[in-house]
């Protein structure tokens, strides 16, 4: 007796599309988080100066009783210029995938190129910090490795420096609270690295998490937790120097940062911008295709090499 089965009178259509989308990887974008943003006027050029006054010399001597002015004082100060520069990028899609495909093309269009804009943001940002001259390099380690991987003491050597240089903490404190295995966490600096560091971070001496920080409000959603007077915030797109090792291994550069150490500038009314042409505007005489895009101005300036330390480590 004849059988009718799939391989006899197969389905029409043989793939279901399940128009739920798989989710994306999403990364921490930690390098934006404590930038001072400013912003320059429209029309006045592509370049910003910031300027800070140094400090006056302390009078510690007396005047005495001779009624003799003693000399004046200079006063100095440094500039520092940010230069704008425009980045953008854009899609094109032809009005068939539209009309044709299952998958919503023109949504996820817009969303892939809001992601790419703030991954560019992130990524720019990340290294033009790389480049900061204030660099420590961990020494405290047992790997063998120059630089080794992080430990306490290197940790405590960059807080060291930071606090001689008059660096401001970005970190409010959390204060103890009545809590089983929970700990206070001062006013801290904050360390933006690579998640490859978290095992290193987790098997440090003085190590608290943040789900053992007394309260859990004020905590960043990259921030894992503390050592000494560093708050780390992780991601995978944390800045790495590829075989730069003493032993050919990859380097981590883990930005610790006090108040107001760089910033970032956009231009006004041109910070950011989604640009859409739909078919009757881009698609030519028969409205083929339309097209999709974003652009941004930036500018990105370190304002205090002295408030901003690249610890170099290599992993355990």
């Amino acid at each position: 007796m004849a059988r009718v089965t799939t391989s006899i009178l197969p389905p029409p259509v043989q793939i279901y599309y399940d128009r739920l989308l798989l989710a994306m990887a999403q990364p921490n974008l930690i390098h934006t988080k404590l930038a001072m943003k400013k912003n320059l006027a429209a029309r006045s050029g592509d370049k910003i100066r910031m300027e800070r006054y140094d400090d006056l010399s302390v009078a510690k001597v007396p005047l005495g009783n001779t009624g003799v002015t003693p000399p004046n004082s200079s006063m100095s100060s440094v500039y520092i210029d940010a230069e704008l520069s425009f980045y953008g990028q854009w899609v094109e899609v032809n009005d068939q995938v539209d009309l044709t495909s299952q998958s919503p093309v023109l949504n996820e269009r817009a969303r892939l190129l809001g992601r790419s804009m703030r991954f560019t943001e992130d990524e720019l940002i990340r290294d033009y910090l790389s480049a900061t001259a204030f660099v420590i390099n961990s020494v405290g380690g047992v790997n063998g490795d120059a630089p080794t991987e992080m430990a306490l003491t290197d940790v405590q050597d960059v807080v060291k420096s930071l606090m001689s240089n008059d660096a401001k903490t970005v970190a409010d404190s959390i204060d103890a609270a009545n809590k089983f295995g929970t700990s206070p966490v001062p006013n801290a600096y904050v360390g933006l690295g690579h998640t490859d560091l978290l095992p290193t971070l987790e098997n440090m001496n003085g190590w608290v998490s943040t789900e053992q920080y007394s309260s859990q409000k004020l905590i960043d959603n990259a921030e894992v937790g503390k050592v000494n007077r560093v708050r780390f915030l992780l991601s995978s797109k944390g800045s790495v120097s590829a075989n730069a090792s003493g032993l050919g291994e990859d380097v981590y550069n883990t930005f610790i940062c006090g108040m107001e150490a760089y910033t970032t500038v956009g231009l006004e009314n041109a910070n950011a911008k989604f640009i859409y042409h739909d078919y009757k505007i881009a698609g030519g005489p028969l409205e083929l295709n339309s097209t999709a895009g974003w652009k941004m101005s930036m500018g990105i300036a370190i304002t205090n090499d002295a408030w901003i330390a690249n610890l170099k480590s290599t992993l355990a």
